[in-house]
């Protein structure tokens, strides 16, 4: 393949370095014609080379490419076969087993958490109802005696209304 276009580049050589001097330079004189001819099979040479080693590139690509795809499905498909083996071992089913028991444990202890969150929050409401009925019990005490000292009942009041405890 590459060794065509070497051989005319070697002929090439060959007729420049034996071409005839020209006196008082460093030119010297080719024949014309075949020194093109030699240019001519040099160039159709190296097309033909380079047109060589794309096909050949291409072809290698798709080689590497088929060869990429099958390696991928013989992996997916070796996958697919452990998870199937793996699913069918004892082992497995006792992973399952405790799997199951770990998550009725895990929501048994989420509802007795929730349970005992909600007991906590409604003692303390049940605390704060507790010293806001005292403190409203207190607050309509004062207003009473101050109703009674001040002689504030009847129209005075109408803006400011009693709240029923």
């Amino acid at each position: 393949m590459v060794d065509r276009a070497i051989e005319v580049l070697a002929s090439l050589r060959a007729v420049v370095s034996g071409a005839k001097a020209v006196p008082m330079s460093a030119s010297c004189m080719v024949n014309r014609a075949e020194a093109l001819s030699l240019i001519d099979r040099a160039t159709s040479a190296l097309a033909e080379d380079i047109s060589e080693a794309q096909r050949v590139t291409a072809t290698s690509l798709e080689t590497l490419e088929r060869a990429q795809a099958e390696a991928a499905q013989i992996i997916a498909q070796a996958e697919e076969r452990a998870s199937y083996l793996a699913s069918k071992t004892p082992v497995m089913e006792e992973a399952r087993r405790k799997a199951h028991l770990l998550e009725q444990k895990s929501v048994a202890e989420t509802e007795a958490l929730k349970r005992e969150a909600d007991t906590y929050v409604d003692s303390r409401i049940a605390s704060f109802e507790a010293g806001l009925q005292k403190t409203l019990a207190q607050v309509a005490t004062m207003r009473a005696r101050l109703s009674t000292r001040s002689s504030l009942d009847g129209d005075q009041t109408q803006a400011l209304p009693r709240l029923k405890v």
